[in-house]
């Protein structure tokens, strides 16, 4: 402040000082994400899939989950909420969170579907859980269908900041599997449209593995998106994989793909930090493929997948 008086630039300088950890405590910023976690805890072990009552037709004969490799990966993330899939043994992963992440870690998940299950993992010290979490069956498309559910839980930033409501899906693999997506997502378009209505909040994520795999691509879900008004938060990063795959059995290699996702509603954006979209793990490195001895540990022992991940502004709530 130069020429000012020296008793004025002094108060100004009190008064910045003093307003500073308030700018700080408004500004809570939290992370969101997706992770589907390869049937956890067995990851590519045929023979522990057997001991919880899974038997493919063709068992892997690879690793089971690497737990502390996984977590380790998870804390240097450091989500405050984290959509979850594939999930077989639900209390190993609750009693893993708890350990490896601290004992604020929460694990809840819908009862629905076969042995994959979804839920959210999240920090109960900084997100508490409001009123009862909701299954969506309809997802599944019949009763008896080995299909995900939708899962929705509505969570509230603490003290009093940012409130929203969560929903994670996993909808139907392969390519030829884009017919029942189609129904699935018909479905999920219904539950978009309706919620803020019943609800009385209007601010919505929706995330997990859409399985976008065939020759549409996005524009399986792009039509449902634009037509709520929701924003493609993982678009900002189109160029990075999300996931790999092999594509022939007969050889080692595997194959990026961008399958998972994270949806905001026009709510939500209003605390939504603009292009804070970012994928973690093996796919941060952005590799189009690996072949034999190249492949990763992570892919290996960790998940076929990475984690997807988005911040908000916490500190605010605009509804």
């Amino acid at each position: 402040m130069k020429g000012a008086d020296p008793m004025i630039s002094k108060l100004f300088l009190i008064l910045l000082f003093l307003l500073t950890p308030l700018v700080a405590q408004n500004q809570k910023m939290i992370k969101v994400g997706a992770f589907n976690m390869e049937w956890f805890p067995c990851k590519d072990d045929g023979n522990l899939m057997r001991t919880y009552g899974i038997n493919l037709r063709y068992p892997p004969k690879g690793n089971k989950t690497n737990i502390p490799a996984l977590f380790k990966m998870l804390k240097g993330l450091n989500p405050q909420l984290l959509a979850v899939e594939e999930i077989v043994d639900t209390k190993m992963l609750a009693d893993s969170a708890k350990k490896y992440l601290g004992e604020s870690y929460m694990f809840i998940y819908s009862p629905d579907g076969g042995s994959q299950k979804v839920g959210f993992l999240y920090d109960s010290s900084i997100l508490k859980l409001v009123g009862h979490p909701q299954s969506y069956s309809g997802v599944m498309l019949s009763p008896n269908s080995r299909l995900r559910p939708a899962f929705r839980a509505y969570f509230k930033t603490l003290p009093d900041g940012f409130d929203f409501h969560a929903i994670v899906l996993h909808l139907k693999a392969a390519p030829r599997g884009w017919k029942k997506r189609e129904k699935q997502w018909r479905v999920v378009e219904k539950i978009l449209q309706t919620l803020p209505a019943e609800s009385k909040d209007a601010d919505i994520i929706v995330m997990g593995d859409m399985n976008d795999v065939s020759k549409r691509g996005p524009e399986e879900f792009l039509p449902v998106m634009r037509k709520t008004a929701f924003y493609w938060a993982t678009g900002e990063i189109q160029d990075s994989p999300t996931n790999y795959w092999t594509p022939n059995w007969r050889e080692e290699r595997v194959k990026a793909s961008e399958i998972d996702h994270i949806f905001i509603s026009s709510g939500a954006k209003e605390e939504y930090v603009p292009n804070s979209a970012m994928v973690g793990g093996v796919c941060a490195k952005k590799a189009p493929e690996y072949k034999g001895d190249q492949i990763p540990f992570y892919l290996k022992n960790i998940s076929d997948h990475c984690p997807v991940l988005v911040t908000f502004d916490a500190g605010k709530d605009n509804d």
